[in-house]
């Protein structure tokens, strides 16, 4: 799985994005997004069923890798906010693995 290094992404095959705040957000629409709303993955809304927008050229697996990891996070906050309650700090440790 992919891990967040300040502001990169690091996949399993070494390959590194910049992408600010190591953040990539999900639209309702599937479409990917990354920390300033920039599109990074969607559909050009000029072609009817044109092409996708890749920004960062991610592959199959990296898209994987991506989803997998902000799934991770979310789980953790989860699990973290049941174990701690809303009110204290310790909500916002991930594990070690997870950065």
């Amino acid at each position: 799985m992919a891990t967040v290094k300040k502001d990169a992404i690091v996949f399993t095959n070494g390959r590194e994005i910049n992408v600010p705040g190591g953040i990539v957000s999900i639209t309702r629409s599937l479409e990917l997004t990354d920390y300033y709303s920039r599109n990074v993955l969607y559909h050009d809304p000029t072609h009817k069923d044109g092409p996708v927008v890749n920004i960062y050229g991610l592959n199959k697996d990296e898209a994987i890798e991506i989803a997998d990891l902000m799934i991770q996070l979310w789980i953790e906050l989860k699990d973290n906010i049941r174990q701690f309650n809303i009110s204290k700090a310790e909500i916002f440790r991930a594990r070690k693995g997870s950065r």
